[in-house]
């Protein structure tokens, strides 16, 4: 941990506990994409990973790459579509190894912010039984939280598009962790009970969709 948590909090609208440093490294796919469209898979079986590959991934992949200027201001450019280039989802690592508590990725100056949990009982019974919806599926648990308001104030209506970049957003996960050597498998829940322990920038963030990020497990 270092200090100015809640400097960075407050950028990323999250009230922040702490920031975590994570190292910055290369990620190179030696997976070509004609190989991703015909071999990937949503595994069943994910192994246990390390907590910095987990943070490396969604911070490469969600990172800012392009951010507007001018009359732009607000708007960027990622891997993943997004409706008028908005962004509006949060991914979280809210459990797995090495998680002491949820964090937020903050695009705005790639750190990740430790959140403050209302009760660490009833997040460890919402993640609990998300987890049980895969149980083999034993990596990082991600959540994605979109603003709702911040796509209203654009778009009307603003739902469809928040779930359409949520989508967006699951399937560039999958694809990226083919690509890189990692598992990726979206959950059938939308995180919901697990959101609703923490404290997002406002009441009109949603919670969108789960996935579980780890090692790839080779079946015998």
């Amino acid at each position: 941990m270092i200090d100015g948590a809640h400097t960075a909090g407050r950028k990323a609208g999250w009230t922040a506990t702490g920031v975590v440093e994570v190292s910055v490294t290369e990620w190179r796919a030696d997976t070509s994409f004609d190989e991703v469209m015909e071999l990937r898979r949503a595994p069943s079986v994910i192994g246990e990973g390390r907590l910095e590959n987990a943070l490396g991934f969604v911070g490469h992949v969600f990172r800012t790459w392009e951010a507007g200027q001018g009359q732009n201001v607000g708007l960027s450019r990622k891997p993943a579509i997004s409706a008028g280039a908005l962004h509006p989802i949060d991914v979280l690592v809210v459990a797995g190894p090495g998680v002491q508590e949820p964090m937020v990725f903050s695009d705005r100056d790639s750190k990740w912010l430790t959140l403050h949990v209302k009760c660490p009982d009833a997040l460890a019974e919402a993640i609990a039984e998300c987890r049980e919806i895969l149980p083999t599926a034993r990596g990082h648990l991600l959540l994605l939280a979109g603003d709702r308001r911040r796509v209203a104030a654009r778009y009307r209506p603003p739902e469809s598009l928040l779930w359409r970049d949520a989508g967006a957003a699951l399937q560039t996960c999958a694809m990226a962790a083919f690509a890189y050597g990692f598992a990726f498998c979206p959950l059938g829940d939308t995180g919901k009970a697990i959101l609703d322990q923490l404290r997002p920038p406002h009441d009109e963030f949603v919670a969108l969709g789960l996935g579980v990020f780890g090692k790839v497990v080779t079946m015998k």
